[in-house]
């Protein structure tokens, strides 16, 4: 082996790889399952399910469309306790549906995926992670979500303030 040679651990090809276990990564699972097909991976960077819902705990965290709407169609919740559901309660929400649906089995917690690039010649896309890991998969989603990565302002001042500063995703 090379000196500077990558070393990875290639599995079999899966038929589709999802990035993202928020509500886009556990959607697609549950109608793939339906569907009859149970050759998938979900890849999630944290350890457990829920995106958004699960990093962004600021008090008064909700959501702006209401609870009946902001559900799965094929998993209605005629018990939310609000007409726009909370934080806790919308991640409870999406851990059920991990578990009524039994995804947890397909969830690669803790796997960060760094790059996928689609092999024209084999018809496959070629995934890799963080620790060098590398995938094959015929289909490859992402369902990362628009607020997994903080956006954080630089503005004039900034540097001389001492207060404490924090994004509502990384709340302490």
């Amino acid at each position: 082996m090379k000196k500077n040679a990558k070393t990875t651990a290639e599995v079999s090809c899966i038929d589709v790889a999802i990035v993202g276990a928020g509500f886009g990564g556990i959607g697609l699972g549950v109608r793939l399952k339906q569907a009859g097909i149970d050759n998938f991976t979900i890849f999630e960077q944290s350890d457990d399910v829920g995106g958004v819902w699960r990093d962004n705990v600021y008090p008064g965290a909700a959501c702006d469309v209401p609870s009946h709407l902001y559900s799965f169609s094929f998993e209605p919740n005629p018990e939310w306790k609000n007409m726009y559901g909370g934080q806790k309660e919308i991640y409870a929400y999406l851990q059920g549906c991990a578990k009524k649906y039994n995804l947890q089995q397909k969830i690669q917690f803790k796997t960060t995926i760094t790059a996928a690039n689609f092999d024209e010649v084999n018809g496959v896309w070629n995934i890799d992670d963080a620790s060098g890991r590398s995938y094959k998969a015929r289909t490859c989603v992402l369902a990362v979500g628009a607020l997994n990565v903080p956006s954080k302002p630089a503005f004039k001042g900034m540097g001389s303030f001492t207060g404490k500063v924090m994004h509502t995703a990384e709340w302490d």
